[in-house]
């Protein structure tokens, strides 16, 4: 009886000994499988890509966008920007004539020959116009060198990725920076080179010679009956008329032909940088511009 007991309690014990199959053991399956040996190796993070300089990653190649033939034509058209700017320094020859007509309206002997004149009182009619467009000269003047800075801004950017030989940058990314720099320097310009056309340069071509030209004749009456005040003025208004023609004549033509060239550069030397929204800014921008040398010279109190 005792064998009998004893044999069934060793039978017990084994069967407690053994482990469910489809039980806790599944675990200890699972991290087998990305143990070292296994034949199953773990999900590694991608690497970021490296490009030599001047390079962007595109579709996952590297893609040269950079040289320094592309930097040195945004300096190139930076300098053409400070030099229109070095002409526009010169303004007092066009703005003197303007300010001698103003202390010639204060003579009481202007006051005396406008009642009588229709020419004088023309010259009246017209001051403010004129006045007007030596201001824009003046605003587009500072506009040059905000645009030159900003060229500036992008050449430096361009600099840092031809430099650059870290993790490389998507090509997406480098557009929108290049596009956003080259839209903000490019587009207020044009509005400015627009302006400047229509409400600076159109009034003075037109006037300004029409309007010396009636300053010196009356001059050779108010020499002869004026006070001191008015020979003096009448001294110096034929050399100060001739003066604004000659700057004119040099600057009329620069301002148009200064975007022109300066986008037509930029746009081919960056076109793989250029997205799609800035272009169609730009080109219409452009399209202001040209409209602007289309229409007619201003004439007396068009000014708005």
């Amino acid at each position: 009886m005792r064998t009998i007991v004893f044999l069934a309690m060793l039978a017990i014990a084994s069967c407690g000994g053994k482990k469910d199959p489809g039980g806790g053991g599944s675990g200890t399956a699972a991290a087998a499988a990305t143990a070292p040996g296994s034949g199953t190796k773990p999900i590694e993070p991608e690497k970021p890509m490296t490009c030599p300089a001047g390079s962007v990653v595109e579709n996952g190649k590297c893609v040269a966008v950079i040289t320094a033939e592309k930097i040195d034509a945004v300096v190139k058209q930076q300098t053409r920007i400070d030099d229109l700017g070095k002409l526009l320094d010169k303004i007092d020859a066009v703005s003197a004539p303007i300010e001698l007509l103003g202390a010639f309206r204060k003579l009481a002997e202007w006051k005396r020959l406008t009642e009588s004149s229709s020419d004088l009182k023309k010259v009246d009619e017209v001051v403010a116009q004129l006045d007007n467009a030596i201001k824009t000269l003046r605003t587009f003047r500072e506009g040059l060198t905000q645009a030159s800075g900003r060229l500036g801004n992008l050449k430096g950017e361009l600099d840092t990725l031809m430099k650059d030989t870290g993790v490389a940058k998507k090509l997406e990314e480098v557009r929108t920076k290049v596009s956003t720099d080259l839209k903000a320097a490019l587009e207020p310009l044009a509005a400015q080179v627009e302006d400047t056309i229509k409400n600076a340069l159109a009034p003075l071509m037109a006037q300004l010679d029409e309007v010396g030209d009636i300053i010196i004749a009356t001059c050779l009456i108010a020499k002869r009956t004026g006070g001191a005040d008015t020979k003096a003025l009448c001294d110096k208004a034929k050399g100060l008329f001739a003066a604004g023609a000659v700057f004119l004549t040099d600057l009329k033509d620069k301002p148009a032909k200064l975007f022109e060239e300066v986008y037509a550069e930029l746009e081919k030397q960056l076109v793989q940088l250029i997205d799609a929204e800035s272009k169609k800014v730009l080109d219409a921008a452009q399209l202001k511009v040209n409209e602007a040398l289309k229409l007619p010279a201003a004439g007396p109190g068009s000014a708005k």
